[in-house]
């Protein structure tokens, strides 16, 4: 039985490196924590050794729905256990990034149905509709962390509460248009592919559908400032913004009668005629020219936000809010393009993005505290675990600056966007008209996937694997991130306590199967 953090026992951290650098064909050394992973980084890619690859990992990327058909965060404990740091909660957000693996399985298309319907119904419950009406009819209270849509719950509660922590509700900042933009994708594009029916089309999902445009407007989403995806202080995130925008262009498509329907024709005829006969407001967002002009706003503030540089380049740049270099903004490319950026803008993306590639993984941002250099352990000769604390909230100002006490420079985590950035330049390839770029995009691809199998779960010393909390794990799962630890001034990277991430499960299916569809029969020569 795996030990809990904290327990007598617990392994320490190790005192010597767990990973080895792997030189690979491509001409890069990569690090590798797995032998099999070593083995796999060293030889050329194929579609038959990646089909191989998959078959291997096929348990490791299993990604489980709860018995409600959600999926947690991470699979840190079994079913029914309370994860003492929170992740057995559930995000709006990565249950969409799951949803987009579990489609791209065919053994496994009914639990994306299941998980995505299970989604839209939390949508349309009596309290989020509630809070779209709220911010609807008072604008203003969408700058209320708690009084906007909500992103998190716990999916073990009757109602689909708020996540508790020591039995009252968590103050969580909700703060997140890209969680919804990023539903209402996936929303759409199950649409465009049949999965969904006008039966789907009950009272309360079409209730929560119908509010989303209006609710963009209301906010002013292009200007907005929210927590976007790492949840912290309130910024105009250029991510956050292209999600949405890419929604509602996705929407237009879907509401505006058109011939050739295609798979959506039973779906969209429903929804049509549901908007038509609607009287309100929100239902006038809904019109073509509407939803144009909001899709075009949104645009428009993206394109500007990489012509300043990046992700949230809109403030002075002594502003804490200000950034250029942030892996959110791989959100442009991938899972659905934004249409309207030009070739040069979609490059500028990936340009942006690389610069945040470390030797394990890809740093969120600059000098990103959260989970950097020892911060699983407690400072001390015996640096013994951490006691486990809930996922904290860092979006205040004060809490976002507290989070830096502490921080050691050049430590920030490496997380596991290597996989997300294997079907963003596979994009980039499909996109690209010169045939030398399409060439250096399916290599850079294949790069990035050897970089993403580097980071799975092992030991290359053959001890037992360990977390940076000293917390034994078991082997070839992806975590979150890949963590440093410093001891007796020698620096350690080891993997973030949070195994299995199901992001990054998801992640790592996706690019696995896209790279694989997109490497000529031979591999890269």
């Amino acid at each position: 039985m795996k030990k809990k953090r904290g327990d007598r026992g617990v392994p320490s951290v190790p005192s010597r490196a767990a990973c080895r650098y792997v030189f690979a064909p491509e001409g890069e050394f990569v690090a590798a924590f797995h032998p099999a992973a070593a083995r796999w980084i060293s030889e050329p890619l194929t579609p038959a050794g990646i089909r191989s690859i998959r078959e291997t990992l096929a348990p490791s990327l299993e990604i489980p729905l709860t018995p409600r058909g959600f999926v947690r965060a991470a699979d840190r404990v079994r079913p029914g256990e309370t994860d003492p740091i929170g992740y057995d909660a559930v995000w709006v957000r990565d249950a969409v990034w799951a949803w987009f693996a579990l489609r791209e399985d065919p053994r496994r298309r009914g639990d994306a149905r299941r998980l995505l319907l299970a989604l839209w119904d939390y949508y349309g419950s009596r309290a989020q509709i509630a809070r779209f009406d709220d911010v609807l009819a008072r604008p203003e209270h969408g700058e209320d962390r708690l009084r906007v849509p909500h992103i998190r719950f716990d999916g073990n509660s009757p109602s689909l509460d708020d996540v508790t922590f020591r039995g009252k509700p968590v103050d969580w900042n909700h703060k997140q248009n890209d969680a919804h933009g990023l539903f209402l994708i996936a929303l759409a594009a199950a649409a465009w592919e049949g999965s969904l029916t006008a039966r789907d089309l009950t009272a309360g999902r079409y209730a929560a559908l119908l509010r989303f445009p209006a609710f963009f407007d209301a906010i002013r989403f292009e200007r907005y400032e929210d927590a976007g995806a790492w949840e912290e202080i309130d910024r105009r995130n250029t991510s956050s913004i292209g999600l949405v925008t890419r929604a509602l262009q996705l929407w237009r498509a879907l509401a505006v009668p058109a011939k050739g329907d295609g798979p959506a024709g039973p779906f969209v005829a429903a929804l049509r005629k549901k908007l038509g006969a609607e009287k309100g407001a929100a239902g006038f967002v809904w019109r073509e020219e509407c939803l144009s002009a909001l899709a075009a706003r949104g645009l428009a503030a993206v394109r500007r936000q990489l012509e300043l540089g990046g992700e949230s380049p809109d403030y002075d740049p002594g502003d804490i809010r200000y950034r250029q270099a942030d892996a959110c903004l791989i959100a442009l490319l991938f899972p659905s393009p934004l249409e309207g950026l030009t070739g040069a803008e979609r490059r500028s993306v990936l340009q942006i993005v690389d610069t945040l590639k470390r030797p394990a993984g890809v740093i969120r941002y600059v000098n990103d505290s959260y989970q950097s250099g020892n911060a699983w352990i407690r400072r001390g000769e015996r640096q013994t675990p951490a006691a486990p604390v809930e996922t904290a909230d860092a979006s205040g100002h004060a809490a976002f600056l507290d989070r830096f006490r502490g921080f050691i420079p050049h430590t920030e985590a490496q997380w596991f966007f290597d996989s997300l950035l294997v079907p963003a330049r596979l994009e980039a390839a499909f996109a690209a008209e010169d045939p030398l770029l399409k060439k250096r995009d399916l290599f850079l691809a294949a790069v990035h996937l050897k970089r993403a199998l580097g980071q799975l779960t092992g030991n290359m010393c053959g001890e037992e694997p360990v977390a940076a909390d000293g917390a034994a794990v078991p082997t070839l799962l992806p975590p979150e991130s890949i963590n440093t630890v410093i001891l007796r001034g020698k620096a350690l990277l080891l993997p973030s306590p949070v195994v299995p991430l199901n992001w990054a499960r998801a992640a790592l299916a996706l690019a696995l199967n896209r790279l694989e569809m997109a490497l000529p029969g031979e591999g890269l020569s």
